[in-house]
């Protein structure tokens, strides 16, 4: 220790840091903390800097020392179901399975609220915030449906893939793929959730595949009241009634329970099921529903975004119903980028319908004086689409179209957005660029146009885009 300490502070403070994020796990960081006094603050607060939580954790939380509250930045609260299958055989979800459920959604919940709330009394008030993320699986989910991969630590499970031709398998792959795609989370819970002031950002991936109501998102939200990020991903209903009733509820929950502070929202709706989805005669898998965004949901969010300064939201809105509802007196005074997607991105729609939306977007733009970027995109296996506007100080205003088939932009079009241009950045001319795709092969699905975006960074959780490369690389599905 003595050569140790002849060292000079900066060259310590590096190894320490080195080996605080050397990947030795949380046992070896701890076995590093009790070295020395000088040592201990450095690897707690990598140790406890995200935390990973079964339900059966809660209770050990007040065992983490006070002077370690203030390291935590990330909570996950990983929420574990029963098995669905104990005997081998999958059975539909009763109503007292998802009543049961429930009960243990709520009392997970409810207790990582209350263990938190405590530590607003120790933590000081300029605390820059914490990240609370919220998943729900059944280690029965990975189990039955064929090519799983556990995203926690990506465990590799046994392709169920060897069975699609034998039929009991095929009937196996169906009651699986119910039981984790349906579902539901609905509470009222009985004691209203504490107020959460320590938590900024709030994330539900789209890993979990069991569906929030809007009025149980609607108590969650209440309780997180200085929440500026929210990342919602859910995954689209089978059913086009049910599908309905989800969209209603976006709609409540866009115009009553979005916290008053929301700075940057990302609202992505998956679809694209993959192998893991239900085999046909044929082996082929079964095409997603077909999708016709609510536009009373995407004149919502317009109205609620003013006070954005970053806004994704894809797939669950119509970029065209978003910019219809513009009105003269609105101002996104804070917007800096914004990413929608538009079925009208389809190369059997008219270049007329096409441009129309895109003028729309433009003369909509003229209320947004901090857009840098603004993207409208469409895409999945084979086709990608996408509008893209960039501009900024000292910058040259561009706008672009990469796709798998062409677009000539009307005058109109062009005209829209020099105005933007010259408006927000001073520019004086627009640039006009396109870039092909020339090998529509290269696109596996949607995640691969997503990674082609100036704003993927916004477009989903950084772990879902890791996720997302994964299925599509490795053909399988991921679980948290």
């Amino acid at each position: 220790m003595s050569k140790w300490s002849l060292l000079p502070e900066e060259m310590r403070l590096q190894v320490l840091d080195a080996l605080a994020h050397g990947g030795n796990g949380k046992r070896g960081l701890t076995n590093y903390s009790l070295v020395c006094k000088s040592w201990q603050s450095i690897f707690e607060k990598a140790n406890f800097r995200r935390l990973v939580l079964h339900q059966s954790d809660l209770d050990g939380l007040d065992r983490i020392p006070k002077r370690c509250w203030p390291y935590v930045r990330h909570v996950w609260l990983r929420i574990e179901l029963g098995e669905y299958c104990p005997s081998g055989s999958i059975t539909p979800e009763r109503l007292e399975d998802t009543a049961a459920y429930n009960d243990l959604v709520e009392l997970a919940v409810g207790g990582l609220f209350g263990a938190l709330k405590s530590w607003e009394k120790v933590v000081e008030p300029d605390f820059r915030g914490m990240t609370l993320e919220l998943s729900i699986h059944s280690p029965s989910d990975s189990r039955y449906l064929c090519r799983g991969v556990h995203a926690k630590d990506l465990d590799r499970q046994t392709p169920l893939a060897q069975g699609r031709t034998d039929s009991g398998s095929s009937v196996r792959v169906e009651g699986a793929l119910a039981r984790v795609f349906g579902g539901y989370v609905h509470i009222k819970f009985c004691h209203r959730l504490p107020r959460l002031n320590l938590v900024k950002r709030f994330i539900i991936p789209r890993h979990t595949r069991r569906r929030f109501t809007s009025f149980t998102l609607h108590q969650i939200l209440h309780g997180l009241p200085r929440l500026e990020y929210l990342a919602y991903e859910p995954w689209r209903q089978f059913l086009d009634t049910m599908q309905d009733m989800v969209d209603a509820g976006y709609v409540n929950l866009v115009k009553g329970s979005l916290p008053v502070g929301l700075k940057h929202v990302v609202f992505l709706e998956d679809h694209e099921y993959g192998e893991a989805t239900i085999p046909e005669p044929s082996g082929s898998a079964e095409e997603a529903p077909t999708r016709k965004p609510n536009p009373y949901f995407g004149a919502a969010l317009a109205s609620r975004s003013l006070g954005f300064e970053n806004l994704s939201a894809s797939f669950l809105v119509e970029a065209r119903d978003f910019f219809r509802a513009y009105k003269p007196e609105w101002i996104w005074r804070d917007l800096r980028s914004l990413t929608l997607t538009s079925q009208y991105l389809d190369s059997q729609r008219s270049s007329h319908e096409i441009n129309g939306m895109l003028q729309a977007a433009g003369e909509a733009a003229l209320a947004m004086p901090m857009l840098q970027t603004l993207e409208i995109w469409n895409g999945g296996a084979g086709q990608a689409a996408i509008f893209r506007y960039h501009g900024g100080r000292g910058e040259a205003a561009v706008i672009a179209w990469t796709g798998t088939w062409d677009l000539v932009f009307s005058p109109h079009v062009v005209a829209a957005w020099q105005r933007v241009g010259l408006k927000h950045h001073r520019c004086q001319t627009l640039a006009v660029e396109r870039r092909p795709i020339a090998n529509a092969h290269d696109i596996r699905g949607f995640g691969d146009v997503m990674e082609l975006l100036r704003t993927k960074e916004h477009v989903a959780s950084w772990q879902s885009m890791n996720e997302l490369r994964y299925e599509v690389e490795n053909r399988c599905m991921c679980y948290p």
